[in-house]
Protein backbone atom coordinates (compact mmCIF):
# COMPACT_ATOMS: atom_id res chain seq x y z
CA UNK A 1 0.00 0.00 0.00
CA UNK A 2 2.90 2.22 -0.03
CA UNK A 3 3.12 3.07 -3.54
CA UNK A 4 -0.51 2.42 -4.37
CA UNK A 5 -1.51 6.63 -4.92
CA UNK A 6 1.40 6.50 -7.29
CA UNK A 7 -0.28 3.25 -9.01
CA UNK A 8 -3.73 4.92 -9.19
CA UNK A 9 -2.08 7.96 -10.32
CA UNK A 10 0.07 6.51 -13.25
CA UNK A 11 -3.11 3.94 -14.43
CA UNK A 12 -5.43 7.25 -14.53
CA UNK A 13 -2.91 9.32 -16.74
CA UNK A 14 -1.82 6.94 -19.05
CA UNK A 15 -4.52 4.49 -18.91
CA UNK A 16 -8.02 5.63 -18.16
CA UNK A 17 -8.70 9.24 -19.02
CA UNK A 18 -6.35 8.51 -22.62
CA UNK A 19 -9.10 5.58 -23.11
CA UNK A 20 -12.39 7.99 -21.78
CA UNK A 21 -11.33 10.75 -23.94
CA UNK A 22 -10.99 8.49 -27.31
CA UNK A 23 -14.07 6.90 -26.42
CA UNK A 24 -16.23 9.93 -26.69
CA UNK A 25 -16.20 12.18 -29.61
CA UNK A 26 -13.56 14.39 -28.14
CA UNK A 27 -10.59 13.09 -30.17
CA UNK A 28 -12.16 14.88 -33.37
CA UNK A 29 -11.42 17.82 -31.38
CA UNK A 30 -8.27 17.19 -32.50
CA UNK A 31 -8.23 17.95 -36.10
CA UNK A 32 -10.49 20.72 -35.95
CA UNK A 33 -9.98 22.38 -32.87
CA UNK A 34 -6.64 21.56 -31.04
CA UNK A 35 -5.90 24.38 -28.71
CA UNK A 36 -9.22 24.00 -27.54
CA UNK A 37 -9.06 20.03 -27.21
CA UNK A 38 -4.89 20.68 -25.62
CA UNK A 39 -6.59 23.32 -22.95
CA UNK A 40 -9.48 20.66 -21.87
CA UNK A 41 -7.30 17.52 -21.49
CA UNK A 42 -5.28 19.88 -19.54
CA UNK A 43 -8.10 20.81 -17.50
CA UNK A 44 -9.10 16.93 -17.16
CA UNK A 45 -5.46 16.09 -15.41
CA UNK A 46 -5.47 19.36 -13.07
CA UNK A 47 -8.71 18.66 -12.09
CA UNK A 48 -8.08 15.12 -11.19
CA UNK A 49 -5.45 16.20 -9.16
CA UNK A 50 -6.96 19.13 -7.61
CA UNK A 51 -9.78 16.63 -6.65
CA UNK A 52 -7.35 13.83 -5.59
CA UNK A 53 -4.56 15.63 -3.43
CA UNK A 54 -6.34 18.82 -2.25
CA UNK A 55 -10.63 19.01 -2.37
CA UNK A 56 -11.02 15.19 -1.08
CA UNK A 57 -8.58 14.64 1.53
CA UNK A 58 -10.18 18.39 3.12
CA UNK A 59 -13.76 17.01 2.84
CA UNK A 60 -12.94 14.82 5.81
CA UNK A 61 -10.99 17.36 7.83
CA UNK A 62 -12.28 20.68 10.06
CA UNK A 63 -15.12 23.21 9.20
CA UNK A 64 -12.20 25.78 7.81
CA UNK A 65 -10.62 23.58 5.40
CA UNK A 66 -14.26 21.71 3.98
CA UNK A 67 -15.58 24.87 3.28
CA UNK A 68 -12.01 25.91 1.27
CA UNK A 69 -12.33 22.52 -0.63
CA UNK A 70 -16.09 23.53 -1.48
CA UNK A 71 -14.86 27.11 -2.48
CA UNK A 72 -12.39 25.33 -4.73
CA UNK A 73 -14.49 22.82 -6.47
CA UNK A 74 -17.04 25.51 -7.09
CA UNK A 75 -13.92 27.50 -8.72
CA UNK A 76 -13.63 24.58 -11.09
CA UNK A 77 -17.06 23.76 -11.83
CA UNK A 78 -16.60 27.52 -13.05
CA UNK A 79 -13.79 26.75 -15.25
CA UNK A 80 -15.65 23.69 -16.49
CA UNK A 81 -19.04 25.61 -17.22
CA UNK A 82 -16.32 28.27 -19.23
CA UNK A 83 -15.09 25.19 -21.39
CA UNK A 84 -18.69 23.76 -22.28
CA UNK A 85 -20.11 27.36 -22.79
CA UNK A 86 -17.22 27.65 -25.71
CA UNK A 87 -19.08 28.05 -28.85
CA UNK A 88 -17.25 25.34 -31.42
CA UNK A 89 -18.30 27.73 -34.55
CA UNK A 90 -15.90 30.28 -32.94
CA UNK A 91 -14.40 33.17 -34.73
CA UNK A 92 -10.86 32.03 -33.84
CA UNK A 93 -11.48 28.31 -35.95
CA UNK A 94 -13.53 29.65 -39.00
CA UNK A 95 -10.99 28.38 -41.15
CA UNK A 96 -11.72 24.94 -39.88
CA UNK A 97 -15.81 25.49 -40.27
CA UNK A 98 -17.55 24.22 -43.28
CA UNK A 99 -19.00 26.67 -46.21
CA UNK A 100 -21.63 28.94 -44.92
CA UNK A 101 -23.94 27.88 -47.04
CA UNK A 102 -24.42 24.48 -45.02
CA UNK A 103 -25.94 25.49 -41.92
CA UNK A 104 -24.24 24.34 -38.53
CA UNK A 105 -26.32 21.57 -36.56
CA UNK A 106 -26.97 23.23 -33.30
CA UNK A 107 -26.92 19.38 -31.80
CA UNK A 108 -23.02 19.55 -32.27
CA UNK A 109 -23.02 22.56 -29.49
CA UNK A 110 -25.22 20.87 -27.37
CA UNK A 111 -23.29 17.22 -27.92
CA UNK A 112 -20.23 19.14 -27.24
CA UNK A 113 -21.45 20.39 -24.01
CA UNK A 114 -22.61 17.42 -22.42
CA UNK A 115 -19.05 15.67 -23.85
CA UNK A 116 -17.24 18.33 -21.50
CA UNK A 117 -19.25 17.85 -18.45
CA UNK A 118 -19.21 14.43 -18.91
CA UNK A 119 -15.75 14.00 -18.72
CA UNK A 120 -15.23 16.08 -15.58
CA UNK A 121 -18.20 14.45 -13.97
CA UNK A 122 -16.34 10.79 -14.43
CA UNK A 123 -12.93 12.39 -13.14
CA UNK A 124 -14.58 13.55 -9.95
CA UNK A 125 -16.34 10.70 -9.15
CA UNK A 126 -13.38 8.61 -9.77
CA UNK A 127 -11.08 11.02 -7.50
CA UNK A 128 -14.18 11.22 -5.17
CA UNK A 129 -14.40 7.05 -4.86
CA UNK A 130 -10.66 6.83 -4.44
CA UNK A 131 -10.17 9.36 -1.71
CA UNK A 132 -12.95 7.75 0.46
CA UNK A 133 -11.02 4.18 -0.08
CA UNK A 134 -8.15 6.01 1.02
CA UNK A 135 -9.76 7.84 4.09
CA UNK A 136 -11.42 5.01 4.92
CA UNK A 137 -8.08 3.15 4.51
CA UNK A 138 -6.35 5.81 6.70
CA UNK A 139 -8.91 5.70 9.73
CA UNK A 140 -8.42 1.81 9.75
CA UNK A 141 -5.03 2.13 10.49
CA UNK A 142 -5.43 4.79 12.87
CA UNK A 143 -8.04 2.86 14.67
CA UNK A 144 -5.44 0.16 14.59
CA UNK A 145 -2.59 2.18 16.05
CA UNK A 146 -4.49 3.20 18.49
CA UNK A 147 -5.88 0.02 19.55
CA UNK A 148 -1.92 -1.04 19.49
CA UNK A 149 -1.35 1.61 21.93
CA UNK A 150 -3.88 0.89 23.84
CA UNK A 151 -3.71 -2.60 24.43
CA UNK A 152 0.64 -1.81 24.58
CA UNK A 153 -0.61 0.28 27.69
CA UNK A 154 -2.88 -2.81 29.35
CA UNK A 155 0.14 -5.10 29.35
CA UNK A 156 2.58 -2.49 30.86
CA UNK A 157 -0.38 -2.18 33.64
CA UNK A 158 -0.40 -6.25 33.85
CA UNK A 159 2.74 -6.68 34.10
CA UNK A 160 3.41 -3.59 36.95
CA UNK A 161 0.45 -5.67 38.72
CA UNK A 162 2.13 -9.06 38.69
CA UNK A 163 6.06 -8.39 39.62
CA UNK A 164 5.11 -6.62 43.05
CA UNK A 165 2.30 -9.20 43.47
CA UNK A 166 5.87 -12.19 43.00
CA UNK A 167 7.88 -9.95 45.26
CA UNK A 168 5.91 -8.95 47.77
CA UNK A 169 5.12 -13.08 47.89
CA UNK A 170 8.75 -14.20 48.24
CA UNK A 171 9.32 -11.45 50.49
CA UNK A 172 6.89 -13.28 52.74
CA UNK A 173 9.01 -16.18 52.35
CA UNK A 174 12.34 -14.56 52.97
CA UNK A 175 11.15 -12.69 56.37
CA UNK A 176 10.01 -16.04 57.61
CA UNK A 177 13.16 -17.89 56.97
CA UNK A 178 14.99 -14.54 59.06
CA UNK A 179 13.08 -15.22 62.20
CA UNK A 180 13.38 -18.64 62.60
CA UNK A 181 17.30 -18.43 61.85
CA UNK A 182 17.09 -20.64 59.40
CA UNK A 183 20.37 -22.03 57.50
CA UNK A 184 18.10 -21.52 54.22
CA UNK A 185 18.49 -18.01 54.18
CA UNK A 186 21.75 -16.86 52.44
CA UNK A 187 20.56 -20.04 49.52
CA UNK A 188 17.02 -18.04 49.99
CA UNK A 189 18.30 -14.43 49.31
CA UNK A 190 20.54 -14.92 46.66
CA UNK A 191 17.98 -16.85 44.28
CA UNK A 192 15.85 -14.58 45.11
CA UNK A 193 18.40 -11.81 43.56
CA UNK A 194 18.97 -14.06 40.18
CA UNK A 195 14.38 -13.62 40.30
CA UNK A 196 14.53 -10.12 40.56
CA UNK A 197 17.41 -9.50 38.15
CA UNK A 198 15.50 -11.41 35.70
CA UNK A 199 11.93 -9.53 36.36
CA UNK A 200 13.53 -5.76 35.45
CA UNK A 201 16.00 -7.02 32.74
CA UNK A 202 13.02 -8.58 30.92
CA UNK A 203 10.50 -5.14 32.24
CA UNK A 204 10.42 -3.62 29.23
CA UNK A 205 10.49 -6.70 26.68
CA UNK A 206 6.90 -8.19 24.95
CA UNK A 207 8.91 -11.38 23.93
CA UNK A 208 11.79 -13.69 25.84
CA UNK A 209 12.87 -16.88 24.54
CA UNK A 210 11.34 -19.84 26.40
CA UNK A 211 14.18 -21.28 27.60
CA UNK A 212 14.41 -18.07 30.04
CA UNK A 213 10.82 -18.74 30.81
CA UNK A 214 11.70 -22.01 32.08
CA UNK A 215 14.97 -21.53 34.01
CA UNK A 216 13.23 -18.90 35.41
CA UNK A 217 10.04 -20.99 36.61
CA UNK A 218 12.76 -24.01 37.65
CA UNK A 219 14.71 -21.02 40.18
CA UNK A 220 11.18 -20.04 41.26
CA UNK A 221 10.29 -23.59 42.60
CA UNK A 222 13.56 -24.20 44.05
CA UNK A 223 13.50 -21.14 45.95
CA UNK A 224 9.84 -21.84 47.24
CA UNK A 225 10.81 -25.52 47.74
CA UNK A 226 13.71 -23.69 50.58
CA UNK A 227 10.43 -24.00 52.60
CA UNK A 228 8.60 -26.21 52.46
CA UNK A 229 9.40 -29.65 54.66
CA UNK A 230 8.60 -33.37 53.69
CA UNK A 231 4.68 -33.34 53.73
CA UNK A 232 5.26 -31.18 50.57
CA UNK A 233 5.28 -33.01 46.80
CA UNK A 234 6.88 -30.79 43.94
CA UNK A 235 7.37 -31.96 40.76
CA UNK A 236 8.19 -29.77 37.59
CA UNK A 237 8.63 -31.35 34.12
CA UNK A 238 9.28 -29.80 30.73
CA UNK A 239 9.87 -30.96 26.99
CA UNK A 240 10.87 -28.18 24.89
CA UNK A 241 11.84 -28.31 21.16
CA UNK A 242 12.63 -24.70 20.78
CA UNK A 243 14.18 -22.42 23.05
CA UNK A 244 14.16 -19.40 21.21
CA UNK A 245 10.17 -19.57 20.75
CA UNK A 246 8.57 -16.32 22.02
CA UNK A 247 6.63 -16.02 25.21
CA UNK A 248 5.68 -13.63 27.29
CA UNK A 249 7.62 -13.10 29.98
CA UNK A 250 6.36 -13.63 33.66
CA UNK A 251 3.09 -15.28 32.47
CA UNK A 252 3.51 -18.70 33.29
CA UNK A 253 4.94 -18.08 36.57
CA UNK A 254 1.50 -16.51 37.91
CA UNK A 255 0.24 -19.64 37.63
CA UNK A 256 3.43 -21.60 39.54
CA UNK A 257 2.84 -18.76 41.96
CA UNK A 258 -0.84 -19.38 42.65
CA UNK A 259 -0.46 -23.15 42.81
CA UNK A 260 2.15 -22.71 45.87
CA UNK A 261 0.11 -20.20 47.67
CA UNK A 262 -3.16 -21.82 47.82
CA UNK A 263 -1.46 -25.78 47.41
CA UNK A 264 1.36 -26.24 50.09
CA UNK A 265 0.86 -26.94 53.73
CA UNK A 266 3.58 -27.38 57.00
CA UNK A 267 1.16 -30.22 58.53
CA UNK A 268 -0.79 -31.94 55.85
CA UNK A 269 0.32 -33.60 53.04
CA UNK A 270 -0.09 -31.63 49.24
CA UNK A 271 1.28 -31.69 45.97
CA UNK A 272 2.38 -29.32 43.26
CA UNK A 273 2.70 -31.02 39.40
CA UNK A 274 3.73 -28.70 36.59
CA UNK A 275 3.57 -30.07 33.49
CA UNK A 276 5.02 -28.02 29.88
CA UNK A 277 4.94 -29.10 26.85
CA UNK A 278 6.12 -27.05 23.52
CA UNK A 279 5.84 -28.75 20.06
CA UNK A 280 6.09 -27.07 17.01
CA UNK A 281 4.18 -23.67 17.57
CA UNK A 282 1.91 -25.13 20.20
CA UNK A 283 2.64 -24.86 24.02
CA UNK A 284 1.34 -26.51 26.99
CA UNK A 285 1.12 -25.70 30.69
CA UNK A 286 -0.81 -27.25 33.38
CA UNK A 287 -0.39 -27.11 37.02
CA UNK A 288 -2.05 -29.66 39.51
CA UNK A 289 -2.19 -28.65 43.01
CA UNK A 290 -4.04 -29.45 46.01
CA UNK A 291 -6.12 -26.21 47.90
CA UNK A 292 -6.22 -25.84 51.41
CA UNK A 293 -7.12 -22.50 50.93
CA UNK A 294 -9.96 -20.41 48.75
CA UNK A 295 -8.62 -17.54 46.67
CA UNK A 296 -10.50 -14.31 47.21
CA UNK A 297 -11.83 -12.58 44.08
CA UNK A 298 -9.11 -9.73 44.88
CA UNK A 299 -6.24 -12.34 44.36
CA UNK A 300 -8.21 -13.79 41.50
CA UNK A 301 -7.89 -10.34 39.65
CA UNK A 302 -4.40 -9.67 40.32
CA UNK A 303 -3.53 -13.07 39.19
CA UNK A 304 -4.80 -15.52 36.96
CA UNK A 305 -7.26 -12.90 35.90
CA UNK A 306 -4.40 -10.52 34.74
CA UNK A 307 -2.91 -13.39 32.80
CA UNK A 308 -6.24 -14.03 31.01
CA UNK A 309 -6.54 -10.19 30.07
CA UNK A 310 -2.83 -10.69 28.90
CA UNK A 311 -3.51 -13.83 26.96
CA UNK A 312 -7.03 -11.92 25.09
CA UNK A 313 -4.53 -9.01 23.99
CA UNK A 314 -1.67 -11.18 22.65
CA UNK A 315 -3.26 -14.60 21.31
CA UNK A 316 -6.83 -13.41 21.03
CA UNK A 317 -7.87 -16.52 19.43
CA UNK A 318 -5.10 -18.82 19.61
CA UNK A 319 -5.39 -19.44 23.28
CA UNK A 320 -7.54 -21.63 25.63
CA UNK A 321 -6.91 -21.62 29.45
CA UNK A 322 -9.53 -23.75 31.39
CA UNK A 323 -8.96 -23.16 35.65
CA UNK A 324 -11.05 -24.66 38.38
CA UNK A 325 -10.73 -27.11 41.57
CA UNK A 326 -12.68 -30.68 40.90
CA UNK A 327 -14.71 -32.68 43.23
CA UNK A 328 -11.81 -34.54 44.79
CA UNK A 329 -10.26 -31.19 45.84
CA UNK A 330 -7.53 -30.38 43.09
CA UNK A 331 -7.25 -27.73 41.66
CA UNK A 332 -6.49 -28.01 38.04
CA UNK A 333 -5.15 -25.18 35.48
CA UNK A 334 -4.83 -26.12 31.24
CA UNK A 335 -2.95 -23.77 29.00
CA UNK A 336 -2.94 -24.10 25.25
CA UNK A 337 -1.04 -21.38 23.43
CA UNK A 338 -0.75 -21.33 19.83
CA UNK A 339 2.24 -18.48 19.22
CA UNK A 340 2.56 -18.55 15.93
CA UNK A 341 -0.72 -18.66 13.08
CA UNK A 342 -0.34 -21.75 10.54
Amino acid sequence: MKNASLYIDLAFCLVFLPLMIFAFPVERWWGTYPLFFGAFVGWLYVTYFLYKYFIVPRMFHGRRKRVGALAVAAVSLFVTFLFSSYEISSPFYHTYRLPEVVPYPMWGVRQNQQAVWLHYIVVAIFCVAVGMLTEAYRQRLAREEVEYERNKAELALYKAQINPHFLFNTLNTLYGLLITHSDKTEATLERFINLTKYIYNNANRDFIPLAEEVEYIGQYIALQALRLNDFADVSFVHEVESDTLPVPPMLLITFVENAFKYGVSSNEPCFIRIRLRQQGGTLRFETENSVFERPSRKSARTGIENCRRRLSLLYPDRHRLEVGADADGVFRLRLELQTSVS
